[in-house]
């Protein structure tokens, strides 16, 4: 079984797009091209790359599915860092268990509601390790992935970040199940449909 989080390419793209997205009082007609063209860039990846996990089948390929845009579903988190180091293991599409730092808590609000997302890094030691979130919710298995989503992040001692559920994403095992994935941890489980992201692929 190969293990695989992030796609190495458009972790990049989704750093940039980070980056020249976090503006004040952005409006949905802004918004919307910068996601499109990174949607753009990720089906050409997943279409052409040799780490593509349509590798074998890229004939097949049909494109990736997602909901609209959507601005509700990018909100400003607070970070609350968990400064003892602490450990978590989840258990894996495959079976298999796999071993995640646990960094921090990202609190956010959605319709009212305050929600608590736990944010992981890979438990390897390295000091550059990406930090994600796997999450699910009340979508999940209906109209997205029954196995969760996550969400890649880029901040380093923050106190507060943008939080976009419309960069949430399937992992490698929704489309090929050589790939071992980690499934989302308990309280990661949201109580709401995140309406945003990618959707299951459509097969």
């Amino acid at each position: 079984m190969k293990t695989k989080i992030i796609l190495p390419i458009i972790a990049v793209l989704v750093a940039g797009f980070i980056y020249f997205s976090q503006s004040e009082g952005e409006s949905l007609e802004e918004y919307t091209p910068l996601i499109e063209l990174l949607r753009k860039e990720k089906d050409e990846f997943m279409k052409t790359s040799s780490e593509s996990p349509f590798k074998s089948a890229k004939e097949s390929y049909i494109g990736l599915n997602y909901f609209p845009a959507n601005l509700d579903f990018k909100v400003r988190a607070k970070i609350e860092p968990i400064t003892s180091k602490s450990f978590l293991t989840l258990s894996t599409s495959s079976g298999e268990k796999e071993k995640y730092l646990k960094h921090s808590f990202a609190i956010f609000e959605l319709n009212g509601q305050e929600y608590r997302l736990l944010l992981l890094k890979k438990a390897t030691g390295k000091q550059n390790e990406a930090i994600f979130t796997a999450f699910a919710d009340d979508t999940s298995g209906k109209l997205t992935y029954g196995g969760g989503r996550y969400l890649d992040l880029t901040f380093k001692n923050a106190n507060k970040i943008d939080l976009d559920f419309n960069l949430s994403y399937n992992p490698y095992c929704a489309y090929n199940g050589t790939f071992s994935c980690p499934f989302p941890p308990p309280e990661n489980v949201l109580p709401i449909a995140i309406e945003a992201g990618e959707k299951s692929y459509h097969d």
